[in-house]
């Protein structure tokens, strides 16, 4: 395992304002040495599900949930909001 690097399990749900929604699982890795803010910036790479492409006025509402690091238990249940 690479000591520089986490890894994440994430929920991401996406809501849109036409009523649409999903809702994913990820196993991820990022960089052990991101503080907060860079961790939020770096795992909206993964919110969203195409729908708003198709639909590039809608309002959206995706939310990232940790839910597991074993190497940073302390993450587990941190979530983030990202609306537009």
């Amino acid at each position: 395992m690479d000591t520089d690097t986490i890894d994440l399990v994430i929920r991401v749900e996406n809501a849109y304002s036409d009523g649409h929604e999903s809702d994913q699982a990820y196993t991820v890795e990022v960089a052990r040495s991101l503080d907060n803010e860079q961790l939020w910036d770096e795992l909206y790479e993964y919110t969203g599900d195409g729908h708003g492409r198709a639909h590039p006025n809608l309002g959206t509402c995706h939310t990232v949930t940790v839910l597991e690091s074993s190497q940073r238990p302390d993450l587990a249940g941190l979530a983030n909001e990202y609306i537009s």
